[in-house]
């Protein structure tokens, strides 16, 4: 496969045929390179946007990982390409922890460095890329290329950013890139548990946009639209056709998560939320990221934990259609909805570990519940129809031991014993996941109608569990 631009001319035509009226957040991603050999592309890419008549100023934002392409160090390479055209300032981030995270002085310190820069070039994994677009965003007229060195995750092509606040992690706003590059050799020579971990990302799609629909018939999310998903459905067959490939390292297979991976991130950025992508599986990931940094352990990585979440959503979801279809007249606990019992829930899940983190949540869980007491007539007309709405949600999403079989496909984590996490973590992370953010999901109309208890807790969890077995003998690993 040559290296070329792709996928955006279709991608805009499939969701222009989705949202005939505009209603979507218009995809301004420039351009798109992936293929063999794309880094030889960066200096005319980064040309393209550099103003004319003079010589441009670069500034080229990494962090301190070494990353390599046939034995060479890409960054060296990249320095040494970027220095001979442009005048080039380099700026190595670093926050004094194993792995960089989007902090508000990482970033300030990004943006003292990029001072008087035309062009920013963000080489790296997504946290880079992150705080490439945070620093563009906030200086009107700079423009900006990432380079993608991993398929590890989907945040390159959007036009938000992750950035960690009093031990949090939040969804903010940042730009759309101009140009994103991927290099398919430096892509398929990035550690294979990164690559592994973007598959895991990939498998939010089976159930989020479910997350997304429950919220908008429950009529406390209007932003549901049917484009983004449509751009995902399409995703699906080819994901499930390279995820052997990712699993041995196959170049191609590499190759098409990327591109994937890349598509991924439009539908973020068209949808104007996170929430088409990012529902139960993502507050899992999260919960487990803040207990992580809290106690100084190492963080996990994203993609694996999102996979791990995803089994977990799926079997949260059938227990959600099993109790409902065996007790009909299921009703909402009013009591649940009370400030005071909800904010105690709150503090108690997140003070022991840091009562600034119990604050930030509790002021995003107490949105949530104001606009779930808003929405309760419809809530209550949702559940007495049930039978008339679940076919639309099921439409959406994969079972959990499907899902699980991906994963084990691919070389991924499918559980979370596998990422090392004790039982107690298990139940704190999954128990509590709601608790974090004013997104509604499948868990929260589980607790509205009193089915979160520990009990039901232990019982997604055994689910998840037995959806891994099965995995595992489907694909015949012992």
């Amino acid at each position: 496969m040559s290296t070329s631009l792709i996928g955006l001319d279709d991608v805009r035509a499939l969701i222009a045929a989705e949202d005939p009226t505009g209603q979507l957040v218009p995809c301004e991603l420039g351009q798109l390179v992936v293929g063999p050999n794309a880094l030889t592309q960066l200096t005319s890419c980064v040309a393209a946007l550099a103003p004319e008549g003079r010589r441009a100023h670069v500034v080229l934002l990494v962090d301190e990982t070494v990353i390599h392409r046939e034995g060479s160090d890409v960054k060296a390479v990249v320095a040494a390409d970027l220095s001979n055209s442009f005048d080039l300032t380099t700026v190595v981030l670093s926050d004094g922890h194993p792995e960089l995270h989007v902090s508000e002085p990482v970033v300030q310190a990004a943006l003292d460095g990029s001072e008087g820069a035309d062009v920013v070039v963000a080489l790296g994994g997504g946290t880079i890329s992150d705080i490439g677009k945070l620093v563009v965003a906030e200086r009107p007229g700079l423009r900006i290329v990432t380079v993608m060195t991993a398929a590890s995750v989907d945040g390159y092509t959007d036009n938000v950013s992750v950035i960690l606040r009093d031990g949090v992690k939040r969804t903010i706003p940042s730009c759309w890139p101009d140009v994103v590059l991927a290099d398919a050799e430096t892509v398929a020579e990035a550690p294979s548990r990164m690559n592994r971990a973007g598959y895991g990302e990939m498998t939010s799609m089976y159930v989020a946009p479910a997350d997304w629909r429950l919220a908008a018939l429950l009529g406390i999310d209007p932003t549901y639209h049917r484009g983004p998903v449509a751009l995902l459905e399409a995703l699906g067959p080819r994901l499930d056709a390279c995820a052997g490939g990712v699993a041995t390292g196959e170049p191609q297979a590499v190759q098409e998560l990327t591109w994937a991976l890349a598509l991924r991130g439009i539908a973020t950025g068209v949808a104007g939320t996170t929430a088409c992508l990012s529902g139960v599986e993502h507050l899992v990931s999260h919960m487990l990221d803040v207990r992580a940094a809290q106690l100084h352990l190492p963080t996990g990585l994203h993609g694996e934990q999102v996979g791990v979440g995803s089994v977990i959503a799926a079997a949260a979801w059938e227990l959600l259609f099993e109790r409902l279809a065996a007790d009909p007249s299921a009703h909402i606990h009013s009591g649940l909805l009370h400030p005071g019992a909800a904010e105690l829930r709150v503090r108690e899940a997140f003070e022991p570990l840091n009562p600034r983190i119990a604050d930030e949540c509790w002021r995003d869980y107490g949105r949530k519940l104001e606009r779930v007491a808003d929405a309760m007539p419809t809530i209550v007309t949702t559940l007495t129809n049930w039978a008339q709405v679940s076919d639309q949600l099921a439409n959406l999403l994969r079972s959990s031991s499907s899902i699980a079989s991906g994963l084990i496909r691919a070389g991924a984590p499918a559980r979370l014993s596998d990422l090392d996490v004790d039982e107690e973590t298990a139940l704190w992370a999954v128990g509590s996941c709601a608790l974090m953010r004013d997104r509604f999901t499948v868990v929260d109309l589980l607790t509205l109608l009193g089915w979160w208890q520990p009990a039901d807790v232990h019982e997604v969890l055994r689910r998840a569990e037995k959806a891994v077995t099965s995995g595992l003998q489907l694909e015949g690993v012992r």
